[in-house]
């Protein structure tokens, strides 16, 4: 320790107490990145030293995590850093109501606060969602699998603590169809629709009349939706593991147009096919390829013949190991995944329909929920009261 600080004391000396602070600053701030936000996509880190007169740094930018803000500042008074503190604490101070829900069918999230943005994800209507930031229209949201992106805001219903307690108590149902609507009146009329409905989204129930549940949706719209196309919320989310769910819900999309970002039955990407077959069942999954990858019980893919089960996740990728694909085994060989529109294809080099891609490796889902990156939605604070 006499030495370190010692080593320290001769570089401070010979850099100068001002350039020594901002560097050693920035030093600490990649630290506590790697330890507490080393996915920025679902965490907010971003910190800057700022040099200032004397040997004096201004800490800027923000961070939705308290924990890392205080090791920051520990880490910095050890090296005995004068600092000022400017990192706003997310949610900050334009955020009056911090939950919301999704309240069109489905709603583009963007990586920067502006509609022209590249599209990262998606979120389905009644997904609740955290609200971290408000800016020009657009809100920082974080999803239930912890993704964090933007959000226009009349996309979102914004709630209360008390209004958010209020709508997980409450009566709901899930569409299990893969394309529905709501309707003015219990009667199929095309021209008389509220709005479209997809697989997985969640509305408040207030009744039946004939064939017919009387629904409201997130930002109090009612209708009447189709019984058949729904079941109800709470004894949906009690459902096992079932891949015949899953399978079925994935085929059904089937040539479904790729879309980057997309996480919908109306279009999506790889892993958001993934994640929308796997909600179907309850189960929520993370966002990215390369985020499901790190999850589940691992399986050699060079072994598919004699260890793969249906609903093994299978990643594909570069020679030097980075994850760009993932889709999900049925048999035989034979998998469903979206490139370019979804669709089934195989490992077996044997097969007619076999894509000579790099396998990496695959993950089990079944036996695996509830541990790191895969939750029942059942289990999770966001959708019930624990």
């Amino acid at each position: 320790m006499f030495v370190k600080k010692c080593f320290i004391s001769i570089f401070a000396l010979m850099l100068g107490l001002s350039a020594y602070s901002r560097i050693v600053a920035e030093d600490v701030i990649k630290e506590i990145k790697l330890q507490y936000a080393p996915d920025t996509r679902v965490a907010v880190w971003s910190v800057a030293a700022e040099q200032k007169a004397g040997n004096r740094v201004v800490l800027r930018g923000k961070t939705d995590n308290p924990q890392a803000k205080e090791a920051l500042l520990k880490r910095l008074k050890s090296f005995n850093i004068i600092y000022e503190d400017s990192i706003t604490l997310l949610p900050d101070a334009t955020v009056d109501k911090p939950w919301a829900l999704v309240a069109i069918s489905v709603a583009c999230m963007r990586g920067e606060p502006r509609n022209g943005a590249e599209l990262v994800s998606q979120a389905i209507m009644g997904t609740p969602v955290k609200v971290l930031e408000r800016k020009s229209g657009m809100s920082l949201v974080q999803t239930p699998d912890n993704y964090i992106a933007y959000v226009t805001d009349s996309s979102l219903q914004f709630l209360t603590q008390v209004e958010f307690d209020d709508w997980r108590k409450s009566v709901r149902v899930v569409v299990t169809a893969n394309l529905s609507a709501v309707y003015e009146a219990p009667e199929e009329n095309i021209d008389a629709a509220v709005s479209d409905l997809l697989l997985g989204n969640i509305l408040e129930c207030s009744g039946s009349e004939g064939d017919f549940m009387r629904v409201s949706l997130p930002d109090g719209r009612e209708g009447y939706v189709k019984k058949t196309d729904v079941d109800d919320f709470s004894e949906w989310s009690e459902q096992e593991f079932d891949m015949d769910i899953i399978e079925r819900s994935a085929r059904r999309m089937m040539g479904t147009p790729y879309l980057w970002g997309g996480m919908s039955a109306k279009m999506a990407d790889c892993s958001g096919l993934v994640k929308t077959a796997y909600f179907s069942n309850g189960i929520i999954l993370q966002r990215d390829a390369s985020q499901q990858a790190l999850t589940g019980k691992k399986i050699n893919a060079d072994n598919w013949r004699a260890e793969a089960e249906p609903g093994d996740l299978i990643f594909i990728g570069t020679k030097s190991g980075r994850v760009t694909h993932v889709g999900i085994y049925l048999d035989d060989g034979k998998y469903i995944h979206s490139s370019g529109r979804v669709k089934i294809n195989s490992m077996d080099p044997e097969a007619s329909d076999f894509l000579d891609y790099n396998y990496l490796s695959m993950s089990r889902i079944k036996g695996e929920v509830g541990t790191k990156g895969i939750v029942a939605v059942r289990n999770h604070e966001w959708y019930f009261n624990k």
